[in-house]
């Protein structure tokens, strides 16, 4: 597992304006005791859960989070979770989150590996482009046309030479020694990625994780690659969960999410309303203080859901 510092992360997420959607106006967030005070007050249709950060922050369910699914059921309210958590199907996500105790369904899940079938129909059904994965034989089976990529400090830099392309879904696998050959390969040859995940940083059981938004952020930055990133904060995940609850203003839908550059940006650059929570990415940071330098501000203020 490849980690960074809080501030690094925070650095490379002020940075990455260019590259991501422009903010939203700014709103004054309104202090709340956790998800149930919203809905109490608020006009919601239906619940958008963050998995890292919100629901757990890796091995264990965050508290609150099992009667907070609870009381959305219980006011009969819809949920999805939207998610950055790309290294298995959404059925995957719904089994890793039942076996942390949340109530959550396969067909309540969307995650940036959703459009993962578009983005390769984009270049040929991924035609001469490699895949990086924990689990690569699950994607190169459904996407027969890719080219496994793994062990990747086996192998000199360019043994890759010949793939046009890599699909980049979790590198949370990799020692620092594959970061290096990594970054080795596009020196060598820099070419697009597709990333299904953009974080730049996790919140996972203390640490704070690379991610490979990172990644790809650093590869446009300093090789001028295409990236086509797929997951929160861009537009088409956002569109692909109105398109869940068609029937649903885009304002009476809340987010609930712990990054301001994913959670916050997406969303309410999407027309969604906003619940931060600060149990994940800004857990003992000055929420506030983070909120003014990134421009990016929710709704509604929690410590947790």
């Amino acid at each position: 597992m490849l980690t960074q510092d809080f501030e690094t992360a925070w650095d490379t997420y002020l940075r990455a304006g260019p590259w991501f959607p422009a903010p939203p106006p700014p709103v004054t967030p309104r202090r709340v005791a956790g998800l149930a005070e919203v809905l109490e007050t608020e006009d919601i249709a239906a619940v958008v859960l963050d998995a890292y950060g919100v629901l757990h922050t890796g091995s264990e369910a965050l508290p609150g989070a099992r009667e907070a699914i609870a009381d959305v059921r219980r006011r009969g309210l819809r949920l999805c979770v939207l998610t950055n958590d790309v290294t298995h199907e959404p059925a995957g996500v719904a089994a890793g989150l039942h076996r942390r105790g949340l109530d959550i369904r396969p067909d309540e899940v969307v995650s940036g590996r959703d459009l993962l079938p578009e983005a390769l129909a984009a270049v040929g059904d991924g035609a001469g482009w490699g895949v990086i994965a924990i689990h690569p034989r699950d994607i190169a089976a459904r996407f027969p046309a890719l080219r496994i990529v793994e062990d990747l400090t086996a192998h000199p830099p360019s043994a890759w030479d010949d793939l046009q392309g890599f699909v980049l879904v979790d590198c949370f696998h990799w020692t620092p020694d594959d970061l290096d050959v990594f970054r080795a390969i596009l020196r060598r040859c820099p070419r697009p990625l597709i990333i299904p995940n953009p974080d730049v940083a996790c919140p996972y059981d203390g640490e704070i994780t690379l991610e490979p938004g990172a990644l790809g952020l650093a590869a446009v930055r300093d090789h001028g690659v295409d990236v086509h990133f797929l997951g929160k904060p861009f537009p088409a995940l956002y569109g692909r969960l109105k398109d869940r609850f068609p029937d649903v203003a885009a304002e009476r839908l809340l987010m609930v999410g712990d990054s301001p550059h994913t959670d916050i940006l997406g969303a309410r650059g999407g027309g969604l309303r906003c619940l931060f929570v600060e149990s994940g990415l800004l857990a003992g940071q000055d929420s506030l203080a983070r909120f003014a330098e990134s421009d990016l501000w929710p709704d509604y203020l929690a410590a947790g859901v």
